[in-house]
């Protein structure tokens, strides 16, 4: 299946779900942003979320700074 994160294609492998997608790059649940084809998604919805075909995800990780 052929989805972009972050503008990249990338091979999903096993990830079935937006949750699992996190997982799988080992991302910080907690710390993590994600936005699916322009639309934020909130965590809470992720492991219900499908990964389909040619979805664009934006994910950002937030850093504590000064």
């Amino acid at each position: 299946m052929k989805i972009f994160v972050n503008g990249q294609q990338v091979d999903c492998g096993e990830a079935r779900t937006v949750d699992a997608l996190i997982l799988r790059h080992r991302l910080p649940p907690a710390t993590t942003l994600v936005e699916c084809n322009g639309s934020a998604l909130h965590r809470r919805d992720w492991p219900g979320r499908p990964l389909l075909e040619n979805d664009r995800f934006e994910i950002l990780q937030v850093a504590a700074g000064g």
